[in-house]
């Protein structure tokens, strides 16, 4: 499963994702680049709010960041994806115009250009307890 987290969220913590994050980007294959995210890798987007996220952990353990996507609307399909498989969700900001998290989406189910995107998924970002 390809993931990446920038640097300032790896410095930061998980928090950093829940204050900066506005959008969440599904793409039809990996990448950690903003204007691909953003314009030929993007099937469908979402607006997030600090709200959508929740911190869970106590202290001594992993810290673990969930976006609550399930339900939200991505509007229609900007590109197919036939078989499903590869795509992934790019957390940005995009006050800055930065990639903030990228995990793979699982439900590998096929996309078709024009009809409506539901989120299907509650992804989470664990932040483990130095050892």
């Amino acid at each position: 499963m390809t993931k990446y987290a920038h640097s300032d969220v790896l410095d930061n913590g998980p928090g950093y994702v829940k204050t900066n994050c506005n959008k969440v980007i599904l793409t039809n294959a990996y990448t950690n680049v903003y204007a691909t995210a953003n314009t030929t890798a993007k099937v469908a987007e979402a607006t997030l709010v600090t709200g959508d996220f929740t911190l869970s952990g106590v202290d001594g353990a992993a810290r673990v960041l969930t976006a609550t996507l399930t339900g939200k609307a991505g509007g229609n399909a900007l590109i197919a994806v036939a078989d499903g498989t590869n795509m992934h969700f790019v957390f940005v900001d995009t006050v800055s115009s930065k990639v903030l998290y990228v995990t793979e989406e699982s439900s590998n189910q096929a996309i078709t250009a024009g009809n409506p995107v539901t989120f299907n998924g509650d992804p989470t970002y664990t932040s483990g307890q130095p050892v």
